[in-house]
């Protein structure tokens, strides 16, 4: 069928520029670590750097686009309207941008204690303050990217939002060798490279939608039907991005009061956010301009269709991926990060964080595939309800497991958390025709025997060989070999099973 095989073309577009644009991210992270470790300058800039990232995915990722495409899909069909209403949406989203970045540059300083109030005592906290008040205006750039981002989406055009995150990654490896070999102010280097990187994105994004034929000016922002029906989805999907985020919020202040725990919860959400970015959020960007096309708005069969597509996907690669990170944590962390200032207690404890993060894998890779179904109807509010309930017992949960588990209580009570919203997101999908039968199981009965076999693999590898994996200087060779032979096993076993293309039709 024709949508079969156009979100089989676009997943493979997104994923392969996210897994590159991974790539360059784990070069920066490996870069980071060697450089900075998990000393104050380290912390102080991870810290800047997520406040940008935090408030992206307020304005730019999930909830602008969960506003702007179903309703830009819908102006389509006549250029000038659509032209009209991108126009409005732009002017507005500027004036909006320029307002919130000026005061939260003014108030950096109440931003960083309410990040990491465990810095108010020492150096980190000014240290953050310079650099967040450097990076933040990388929240506009990058807002004003996901609108273009939007127009190309919904033209099918998904290659230019994909690749241009590698774009940032690029920057900060280039801002860290000239610190390096010039002896610079590392801190200050890569905090500048940020918002550098943020325009240049913009403006490539800028000109690929004028090749689409869309000329952009800044027009009075005007507050007519259409941007009223945008404020009205945008503004449930912003705040249930917010609560989201909040998790990240809870995790960075408990981290703060334990010396390293920033770094180490950082570089672990850094490994599990490889196959989360290349598999569920590759996924879910293709999903929903997939589901608000007239051929599957309103039609449930269609939209089964659609979502059944990349569960199947998903669980081929998000099962193996998550039975590694599981398993051989410890390897993975060591072989990248383990060098320079990074040292072997900075390696273990980040790898106990990366297992219990990996095991909130699937349902995070869920959560990206079940909330366009959401979306793509114009429904913004369950999402964000089913966030809060989400929110609430991440927190709860984060609190009362910190004198048992000190640093790792937000990461498994986000992990708890995800897994609660997955399963109330299916459940309310239901109500919008969502459905997975009993017929359909076999797929993943498959898929889960081959993944049991590649985790008992992995078992008796890391039990046997455990140092040549962790000790041995050709740790890293060892460590390539062995993924590269347990993926040829799981893709063998899977075909031996009868998991092929015609699976995913």
């Amino acid at each position: 069928m024709r949508f079969t095989s156009t979100i089989f073309k676009n997943f493979y577009t997104v994923s392969i520029w996210t897994f590159i644009s991974r790539l360059f991210g784990f070069v920066r992270d490996i870069m980071l670590a060697a450089f900075l470790g998990s000393g104050p300058v380290g912390e102080a800039f991870i810290i800047a750097f997520s406040l940008p990232n935090i408030f992206r995915r307020f304005f730019a990722e999930g909830a602008f686009n969960a506003a702007f495409i179903p309703l830009f899909k819908k102006q389509m069909h006549n250029k000038e309207e659509a032209v009209q209403f991108t126009l409005n949406t732009l002017s507005t989203l500027i004036l909006v941008l320029l307002t919130f970045c000026s005061i939260a540059i003014l108030l950096m300083p109440f931003l960083v204690f309410a990040m990491a109030s465990g810095f108010g005592s020492d150096s980190r906290f000014e240290l953050t303050v310079y650099y967040g008040r450097i990076t933040f205006p990388y929240i506009f750039m990058v807002s004003l990217s996901s609108l273009f981002g939007g127009i190309l989406n919904s033209h099918g055009n998904f290659k230019a939002t994909s690749a241009a995150p590698v774009i940032l990654n690029i920057f900060l490896i280039f801002a860290l060798l000239l610190s390096h070999v010039w002896n610079l102010d590392t801190g200050l280097m890569i905090s500048i490279s940020i918002p550098l990187s943020g325009l240049t994105q913009l403006l490539i994004l800028i000109q690929a939608s004028r090749r689409l034929g869309f000329s952009f000016k800044i027009v009075k922002p005007k507050f007519d039907k259409n941007l009223r029906r945008l404020t009205i989805i945008a503004f449930p999907a912003i705040l249930s991005g917010g609560v989201i985020h909040v998790n990240l919020l809870v995790g960075r202040q408990i981290a703060s009061h334990f010396e390293g725990a920033i770094a180490w919860l950082n570089y672990a959400d850094r490994l599990y956010q490889l196959p989360l970015g290349v598999i569920g959020i590759a996924l879910g960007s293709v999903l929903l301009p997939t589901l608000s096309g007239k051929s599957h708005l309103n039609n449930p069969m269609e939209m089964n269709k659609a979502v059944h597509q990349c569960l199947k996907i998903a669980a081929v690669l998000t099962l193996p991926a998550t039975a590694a990170l599981i398993i051989i944590p410890l390897p993975l962390v060591s072989v990248l990060f383990e060098r320079g200032l990074f040292s072997n207690l900075d390696s273990q404890s980040t790898a106990k964080a990366l297992a219990i993060y990996a095991l909130g894998l699937p349902a995070y890779v869920l959560h990206k595939i079940f909330t366009p179904i959401f979306f793509s109807q114009g429904d913004t509010s369950t999402p964000f309800k089913i966030a809060v309930i989400a929110m609430l017992a991440n927190l709860l949960l984060a609190l009362s497991l910190i004198n048992f588990f000190g640093y790792l209580s937000p990461v498994l009570s986000t992990t708890i958390s995800s897994w609660m919203m997955a399963g109330l997101l299916y459940q309310q999908s239901r109500s919008l025709g969502f459905r997975i039968s009993f017929s359909s199981f076999t797929p993943y009965l498959k898929i889960l025997l081959a993944t049991s076999i590649l985790s008992l693999i992995l078992i008796i590898v890391s039990v046997k060989s455990s140092q040549l994996l962790i000790a041995s200087e050709l740790r890293s060779f060892y460590l390539v070999f062995l993924i590269l032979f347990c993926s040829a096993v799981y893709f063998f076993i899977l075909w031996s099973l009868g998991i092929n293309k015609k699976t995913f039709s």
